[in-house]
């Protein structure tokens, strides 16, 4: 019923509509109560003798107990229609007239959102005992070989008994009254109203249809099937970050439910259902992580844990109602049928919130707190709908559920903030100084003829290489926002395997002049040109193959995303492994050489190299083997806390200033780059060795300079 503000204003039209809700509410309570007494005094007495009088008396049970609850359910579908209509009269009788109609249009607003959020509740309760009606159907009686003369029930694992799990309490007064106080000031009236009238039904109903199992306890042995299944506290599984990062928000920032939400916010939610279910099927227990970015798209999260942030009060789950049959019957289908879907009762937008709710009451026992319901107990009044309660055991209850919810939540809270947005300043700074010195580095190389040689165009290359992964992933998606966050990755993974060959191509040329005595400044430029070209065919072509391995899996079937990752985590690390063998292989030569040359007597007082030059030449192994790639993609596949994670990803933005000093600023390159920036400042100073002009000036002044030396030790 649709209350307007003429209808409540008027009292006689008020109170003749409230009397009239009242008395249907308490006939529908009399029918069931008249319906459990029937069912008490008159139910039949089962005798058996043979096999035939067995199944004959086995089909009138079923039939009988198939009544019993079809009638149940049909009292609590008109009781749950009529305290419906029943909660919006009812308030406003108790919390008094309000002041202006502006006030008064809001409050009905409020209450009819108060009304929809109960609705929802009770039609869970609704569905369960329709669908318990069904499933007498399934009850089996079979003979008690222990009792002579008595029978077995054994019941199905979806029957009535699933009714236990259902919420003693909406906790709507204690989650939303204060976040809704500013809205509405009488809220938490509201809510509490609420509350009582499904504590009624909650008690009241469940307490007359659980005597069933009384009436036959002398002619029946009741035996309930088990769920065969482990405790899943401890199972991982790989989501998408987005829907965490909603789920957190969601519990961090909550919002009032009586205010409207978006549009926009409505369809993110049911997108968000839809994408937690797929993979949630997936089942895909680690994804593994190949780039920050990567990181900022899946995460790992406990089974148990994402259940809970999907299904609690301000989860994604509030308007799909609580039917804990409907969700045991979704559990065991995604948990015995992995592979046929069909069997879901559930809609794909509905069933995470289906099967979270199973999984959290039946298989998490490190997450489930309903061994503390049982200490509170409700007691109804007529239809004054009071509460009563041991106060010792109601704040027992109370701390023990604070404690359980404080402890989730911490625990929800971990994967907050993927991205600080305190250190974005910082962020954006290391970013800028990264691309800066990269940029630097290969300009030195472009400019130097020195470094213009096949070792330096090859690591020119890879300096462009992850110049433009940088500008892709950390300059166009993250301020443009596009290409999409699955294609991101995929570029930003693309790109950090090609300068791993990059690499591949540096190393293995640095080994082949060591092992052939050859320096790269013999070639002339038409071979050099030649010989560059033939090594870019070699670099593409595995990193192509690679490449489209991985594009095809996760374009063709979002189920292949782990394969997809999975190809490119292995080309990554047989680059690495590649690097390694053969920087390897030169530490050997220069050990073999460095043994021959003391068995040959060979003594020389000069050291190998100082020790800067030691830590110069350590540090450039590090990046020219790759290794702290794989170390970067190992921590995140640590997959700890999202904060860690976050600065790792700022620590590799040093890479651009670190490159720059260990292969610009040393005792080879530094001096040449000093002079070329000199002369361009005063042209007509020049240094030391380049003011001749001939190459017989140089050689006669060489000589001089040689000669000296003679001379004055002569004298």
């Amino acid at each position: 019923m649709e209350w307007n503000m003429t209808t409540l204003q008027t009292d006689d039209m008020r109170h003749h509509i409230l009397s009239q809700s009242v008395h249907a509410v308490r006939r529908v309570a009399r029918a069931m109560a008249g319906r459990v007494n029937c069912e008490r005094w008159h139910h039949v007495q089962f005798e058996w003798r043979d096999k035939p009088e067995l199944q004959a008396q086995a089909t009138v049970f079923r039939e009988r107990h198939s009544s019993y609850w079809r009638d149940l359910a049909q009292l609590l579908s008109l009781s749950a229609t009529h305290a419906s209509q029943l909660l919006v009269p009812l308030a406003f009788e108790r919390m008094g007239n309000h002041t202006s109609d502006q006030q008064l249009h809001g409050w009905i607003k409020d209450m009819e959102r108060v009304k929809d959020m109960l609705r929802t509740k009770l039609t869970g309760w609704v569905q369960d005992m329709q669908l318990a009606s069904k499933q007498v159907e399934h009850y089996e009686v079979e003979e008690d070989k222990d009792r002579p003369g008595h029978l077995i029930i054994r019941r199905p694992l979806l029957s009535e008994r699933l009714l236990s799990y259902q919420p003693w309490g909406l906790s709507f007064d204690d989650d939303f009254s204060a976040l809704c106080k500013e809205r509405q000031p009488e809220a938490s009236q509201m809510f509490s109203l609420a509350d009582d009238l499904y504590a009624f039904h909650r008690v009241y109903w469940y307490t007359g249809a659980e005597y069933i199992d009384s009436f036959y306890e002398d002619d029946f042995k009741i035996v309930d099937e088990e769920w065969q299944l482990e405790d899943r506290s401890h199972d991982m599984l790989s989501v998408n970050t987005d829907c965490v990062q909603l789920l957190v928000n969601a519990l961090d920032h909550p919002t009032c439910p009586l205010e409207d939400l978006p549009l926009e916010a409505v369809k993110l939610r049911e997108q968000c259902r839809e994408q937690l279910w797929d993979d949630v099927v997936q089942r895909s227990p680690h994804i593994p992580v190949t780039s920050y970015l990567a990181y900022t798209q899946r995460i790992n999260v406990n089974l148990c844990l994402l259940a809970w942030m999907a299904v609690n009060s301000y989860g994604i789950c509030q308007d799909v109602p609580f039917s804990m049959t409907q969700s045991v019957h979704d559990a065991r289908c995604y948990f015995d049928s992995p592979d046929d879907q069909s069997c879901l009762q559930s809609n794909a937008t509905d069933a995470i919130c289906s099967v979270s709710r199973a999984i959290l009451l039946l298989k998490c026992r490190n997450f489930s707190s309903i061994r503390t319901s049982h200490n509170c107990t409700f007691t109804s009044f007529a239809f004054g709908l009071f509460r009563s309660s041991s106060s010792v055991l109601y704040q027992k209850l109370t701390e023990e559920t604070l404690n359980y919810k404080n402890s989730l939540n911490n625990a929800t809270l971990r994967y907050k903030d993927f991205k600080i947005d305190s250190l974005k300043p910082l962020e954006i700074s290391f970013i800028l100084v990264n691309i800066i010195f990269r940029f630097s580095t290969a300009g030195v190389y472009m400019y130097l003829p020195q470094l213009r040689n096949f070792p330096g165009k090859i690591f020119l290359s890879f300096q462009i290489t992850c110049i433009v992964q940088i500008l892709c992933s950390e300059v166009v998606y993250r301020m443009a926002g596009v290409p999409d966050l699955p294609t991101a990755v995929l570029i930003d993974s693309a790109l950090t395997l090609l300068s791993c060959i990059w690499l591949n191509s540096f190393c293995y040329h640095m080994y082949a002049c060591v092992r052939h005595l050859s320096l790269p400044d013999q070639l002339l430029p038409a071979e050099l040109s030649q010989l560059f070209c033939r090594e870019v065919l070699y670099v593409f072509i595995p990193w192509s193959i690679v490449c489209v391995a991985a594009v095809a899996l996760e374009k063709t079937s979002k189920y292949h995303l782990i394969h997809s990752r999975i190809v490119v985590l292995t080309g990554i690390s047989v680059s690495v492994a590649f690097n390694l063998v053969c920087l390897g292989l030169l530490g050997y030569m220069y050990l073999r050489n460095r043994c021959s040359m003391r068995q040959l007597e060979i003594v020389d007082n000069k050291k190998f190299a100082t020790k800067k030059q030691c830590l110069f030449m350590s540090v450039k192994a590090i990046i020219l083997s790759g290794i702290g790639i794989l170390i970067r993609i190992g921590f995140h596949q640590a997959q700890g806390l999202a904060q860690f994670v976050y600065y790792i990803h700022l620590a590799t933005m040093v890479q651009g200033p670190v490159l720059f000093v260990c292969f610009v600023c040393n005792g080879t390159t530094l001096p040449v780059l000093k002079n070329r920036i000199l002369l361009w400042w005063n042209p007509t100073n020049i240094p030391a060795g380049l003011e001749l002009c001939s190459a017989a000036e140089r050689n006669l002044a060489r000589r001089k300079n040689e000669q000296s030396p003679f001379s004055e030790s002569s004298l």
